[in-house]
């Protein structure tokens, strides 16, 4: 018995270790994503002018994207920032961006932090809520900026939920448009780490996943249970549109659902056939219609 005792405490204590090490090294990759290489220039379009464009987060990080406007004299007085999806960067934004500018927007397509040419590393809303803030200034600025005073987001995956985090600190956006965004960073890596499971082995992903929160916190002095698109929610008055495919097999529609349920101005979109942030690539002239024609509202 006394044998049976010790080989199932340390079973369980190796068990622990391994979990935790692996919680560690995916917080890791998660924190890190691979970068892609961006383009030296911008691609450009017929009577429209692009510029490479840096700010400074608030943490001395350096930041950096695309903005594009019409090469029409007048001043620019809307604009929209785009921003991309987990291990993507801006030129991921730019076939909508050149769809927003025939609408008559100007485009800002930054690299989120830890991706394309922007430095730092990825904390999931954490600290990017902060980095919106300083693209925002920088469209304000005047005279050397752009002077926007009529300012929208539209955000895909990462980029969504960045979007909806940033709102609890920032009113300037007139509408924001949110695309297979997630409740939170903690329900979000359960989810996804649960679902490849057995169901008699989904109970892992909750030990595993606070296991990574610890060692980005412990090493790299993030928390990551801050990262919520749902406190974002709740803080704002500003108007939100959530779309979401119902295919979607990355971040279930569930989350739409739960975060439109906190905002009760919030308008939903549940896409028949669409997977992860593709609804536009699915059903492109409804697409089109509805968010070009609700972002019109404001």
């Amino acid at each position: 018995m006394r044998w049976a005792i010790r080989i199932a405490a340390v079973s369980f204590v190796v068990g622990a270790v391994g979990i935790f090490v692996l919680g560690a090294f995916a917080a890791e990759g998660a924190l890190h994503p691979q970068r892609l290489s961006v383009s030296l220039v911008c691609p450009c379009f017929a009577h429209v002018q692009c510029e490479s464009v840096a700010v400074s987060a608030a943490d001395g990080v350096s930041l950096k994207g695309w903005y594009y406007h019409s090469d029409d004299p007048r001043p620019d007085v809307k604009a929209i920032i785009l921003l991309h999806g987990v291990g993507a960067n801006r030129q991921d934004m730019v076939p909508l961006g050149n769809f927003f500018l025939h609408q008559g927007y100007s485009v800002l397509e930054p690299d989120l932090r830890g991706h394309g040419e922007s430095g730092g590393f990825s904390s999931y809303g954490v600290l990017e809520e902060g980095d919106v803030r300083a693209w925002l200034d920088w469209l304000q600025a005047g005279p050397n900026g752009p002077r926007v005073n009529r300012i929208y987001g539209f955000g895909a995956s990462l980029g969504a939920s960045v979007l909806l985090e940033s709102l609890k600190h920032e009113a300037r956006f007139r509408a924001v448009v949110a695309e297979s965004p997630y409740f939170d960073f903690p329900s979000i890596a359960r989810e996804r780490i649960a679902r490849p499971l057995p169901w008699g082995l989904r109970w892992v992903a909750s030990p595993f996943v606070d296991s990574g929160l610890a060692w980005a916190r412990w090493d790299h002095s993030v928390d990551l249970r801050e990262a919520s698109p749902a406190d974002g929610l709740r803080a704002t008055n500003v108007p939100v549109y959530l779309i979401h495919g119902l295919e979607d097999n990355l971040t279930s529609p569930d989350n739409s659902r739960r975060l439109a349920a906190t905002h009760p101005g919030a308008e939903i979109w549940l896409v028949p056939g669409s997977g992860h942030a593709d609804a536009w690539a699915t059903a492109r002239v409804e697409f089109e219609s509805r968010v070009t024609g609700w972002l019109a509202r404001y």
